[in-house]
Formats: C-alpha cells, structure tokens, sequence
C-alpha cells in the first residue's frame, strides 16, 4: 500500500514546495514595491507599482529593451534630479524557453536631459562570450589610449566616428573607475545599470547620482 502511495506523497511534497517558494518570492516583492514607494516619497517622486513599456518613449531604439520577450517595467518612480527629468525602475525580461528558461532582472536609471543629443550607441562590460564575437569581427570601438577601458568594455552604435567624440577622455576614465557599469544612450536619453542586479532603496540616491 505504501508502494502505491510513494509516488503521490512525494508529488504532493513537490507541490507544496513550490507553493511556499510561490508565496515568499510574492511577499518579497510586495516587501520590495512598499519600500521603493517609500523611497520615491523621500525623493518626492511619484510611483507606479507597475508600467507600460511606453511610459518612456522611444524604448525599442535601445539594446536593453531588445531582448527577450514577457518584457515588463515594475515599481516605476519619477521625478526630477539637478532639473533633470529622471526615473528608477526594476526591468525584466525572459529568453530561451523551457528547461533553458531564464528571466533577466535589473534596477535602471533613466535620465533625459534636454540639451543633450548623443549619437545611439550600447555599452557593456566584455565577457568571455563578447570576446568570443569580437575575434569573429564583432563591432567594439576601442580606444588606443585607454586600454583598461577597452579592456573591460565593449562599445556598440552605427555612428562610429559621433560615438568616438562623444566619449571623451574623461567619460572613458569614469567608466575605468565603476567597471560592470552598462549604459545605452542617444539623442537626449540615457540608460545606466548592472547586468542582473536590482538596487536596494538605500542605493537609489547614489545611482542617480552616478547617472
């Protein structure tokens, strides 16, 4: 009796694990939206818990929003920084499916200042894999007088010559000192983030500040 019963018991256990990890990854988030919404007050910032992908315009120009599918913006905080229209939100998007199923997650600075007109270009730490395209011709603009910078970071955009202006010497320094720093850009937009990584609300101050 207990031969039958083996695999029903251990169905059941199954289940009911993934119903406690169901309901804590649930009270997590709804832990993380009440103290994101608390942060955007002290900024004096308004806040959605979630938003469309067209609360900023012009998001399909850019590498982040390009990837993946079931693409959503959640705890989405507003306002202004140093006169400049700026925002925070959590990003996350889903590739590969089944067994390979991966759901990427990050926190994101956006800032649109109006006398800014940047060429579009993507930025992105170098790993193995990008070093890997790069030998097979894969666009990385380098710079020959900042080798660390072109070291750690792989530069992207149509307009080679404009991007090469745009980052400065002292930008290509800046870059040097917070390594891991993503950024997509243009015209009078900027994104700046880490790969897979959500700011804590303490963290959100200094990030602008970054940004």
């Amino acid at each position: 009796m207990w031969v039958l019963l083996f695999p029903f018991v251990i169905l059941t256990v199954v289940i009911g694990l993934f119903v406690v990890i169901g309901v804590y990854s649930w009270q997590k988030e709804k832990e993380r939206t009440q103290a994101l919404q608390l942060a955007a007050s002290q900024l004096g910032w308004s806040f959605a818990a979630s938003a469309p992908l067209n609360m900023i315009a012009g998001l399909e120009r850019f590498a982040l929003f390009n990837s993946g599918q079931g693409r959503r913006i959640t705890n989405f905080m507003y306002g202004e920084a140093s006169g400049i229209k700026a925002a925070v939100f959590d990003y996350a998007y889903t590739t590969s499916s089944g067994k390979n199923r991966q759901t990427h997650y990050q926190s994101v600075v956006y800032l649109e200042p109006g006398n800014l007109s940047l060429p579009y270009f993507s930025l992105r730490p170098e790993g193995l894999l990008y070093k890997i395209f790069t030998a097979f011709g894969y666009q990385d603009i380098d710079f020959g007088q900042r080798p660390e910078f072109s070291r750690h970071y792989i530069l992207r955009g149509q307009d080679e010559q404009a991007i090469r202006r745009a980052f400065s010497d002292g930008l290509l320094s800046f870059y040097e000192s917070y390594p891991g720093t993503c950024t997509d850009g243009g015209g009078n937009q900027l994104f700046i983030y880490r790969g897979g990584y959500r700011f804590q609300p303490q963290e959100i101050q200094s990030y602008v500040g970054l940004g």
